[in-house]
């Protein structure tokens, strides 16, 4: 039942603190923790700083209406924090440690400068938050308050070595090493230390992911297919609703999933190429040769053109008449779940019914073992250019795919045999 307001209900109605924040004003400073905020309240013209440090959260006035000078403050705010724990531990310990040698200290620095990094378009985003999280949820949680001096090889290997007993891959260690050795570089630059540590070692065993053979790739298709006329399942209404029922699972999958199958297997994108496309990235070009030309949004630090095989012309026109059917063609459209503007969501869902498709299909798993995923259409497209193109070269091949001739080597090619191109092994001039 709908509750009527009464005329009077703003005399009884509960007024809020005014020292709360005003929400909309609560602003995270980038590059530093997330727990260090700024914010408006109705009790005052300035600028307040919070931040949740050590158990226990800290205010303080920034003493300014102006956000950029409030920024400025905050930012005072946090260090001031981190220096007075210091020097608390040092009274404590009844042993000298300077603040701005410790490693919590200069790896928030780090942060920093990455950040800027990235601001100037020379670190991708999503590595700076896997560098980010690596620093803060490791090696500041075991090593901050340690003088960047005094850690040691034995130190390293003995949080490396819990990685390890975690079932922590070799290449994930070496990536949570490296974002440590940033900080040492850091304390190099700045004359803190005259030397880096030696970093302990540990075997880096990457496993190929699982192309599909062209039976594969057949059922693969027909199987999306298949799934795509299933009925629609009623489910009941949940909180799920909320993000637009894209999580809600059901048997079906879309109609556009058979042609991104046929679509990567043709066009050699990433996954991540694929939900940034859109309709006016997409050129046919009709010549001696009939393909598609891709000038697609960068990414891991790529911008050259992709251009298609043949097939993807007609898979592209089919998705591009379903899409016109459904006034979702414009150039501003994505090409597949145009509908979900959050591309990240759209990706999840994309990847959750490529899963569908693989277990129905009963291809889950690949000939070593591997967890397929949407990534193995990449590397099919790859293999059965090196299987089937005739007199294709590595290099070509690699520029297209937007990525180096070492990675087809290492990656791509790597599952190939002889036998597999047994004629062109055996043909002659």
């Amino acid at each position: 039942m709908k509750k009527i307001e009464a005329a009077n209900d703003f005399a009884y109605q509960y007024q809020a603190c005014r020292t709360l924040p005003i929400p909309a004003t609560i602003t995270p400073i980038e590059g530093y923790p997330a727990k260090l905020k700024i914010y408006l309240t109705g009790a005052s013209k300035y600028w307040q700083s919070r931040c949740f440090f050590r158990g226990k959260v800290h205010t303080k006035s920034t003493r300014t209406t102006n956000k950029r000078l409030a920024i400025n403050e905050a930012k005072r705010f946090y260090e001031s924090l981190l220096a007075h724990h210091y020097v608390n531990v040092e009274e404590k310990n009844s042993y000298e440690i300077d603040v701005n040698r410790t490693l919590e200290f200069l790896a928030e620095q780090v942060i920093i400068c990455e950040n800027d990094r990235v601001s100037r378009g020379e670190l991708s985003a999503a590595t700076f938050v896997n560098q980010r999280a690596r620093l803060r949820n490791l090696w500041i949680k075991h090593l901050g308050s340690r003088d960047i001096a005094s850690i040691t090889y034995q130190d390293i290997n003995s949080i490396s070595n819990t990685l390890a007993e975690r079932s922590v891959s070799g290449i994930a260690i070496s990536q949570y090493q490296q974002a440590l050795r940033l900080v040492f570089n850091f304390a190099r630059r700045e004359n803190l230390i005259s030397s880096i540590p030696e970093f302990p070692k540990f075997k880096k065993l990457s496993t190929p992911r699982g192309p599909f053979n062209l039976k594969e790739y057949r059922l693969l298709v027909t199987t999306a297919r298949k799934l795509t006329k299933l009925p629609v399942q009623k489910k009941p209404v949940t909180h799920r609703e909320i993000a637009n029922g894209i999580f809600i699972k059901t048997e079906n999958v879309p109609r556009e999933m058979e042609w991104l199958i046929r679509f990567m297997i043709n066009g050699f994108m990433r996954p991540t190429d694929v939900l940034k496309i859109k309709h006016k990235h997409v050129e046919i070009i009709r010549a001696e040769n009939i393909y598609l030309r891709l000038t697609l949004p960068e990414t891991k630090r790529h911008t050259s053109q992709i251009v298609t095989l043949r097939p993807a012309v007609r898979v592209y026109e089919k998705l591009r008449h379903y899409m016109e059917t459904q006034s979702m063609a414009t150039g501003e459209d994505y090409l597949f779940l145009p509908h979900i503007k959050d591309r990240r969501s759209a990706g999840i869902l994309l990847s959750n019914h490529f899963i569908k498709i693989l277990n129905a299909a009963g291809l889950r798993t690949g000939q070593l073992g591997q967890s397929r995923t949407m990534y193995c259409l990449r590397h099919t497209a790859i293999t059965f250019r090196l299987l089937y193109g005739r007199g294709i070269d590595l290099l070509t091949l690699a520029r297209n795919a937007r990525t180096s001739v070492q990675m087809i080597d290492k990656f791509y090619a790597s599952q190939l045999t002889a036998e597999m191109n047994i004629n062109l092994l055996q043909s002659r001039r």
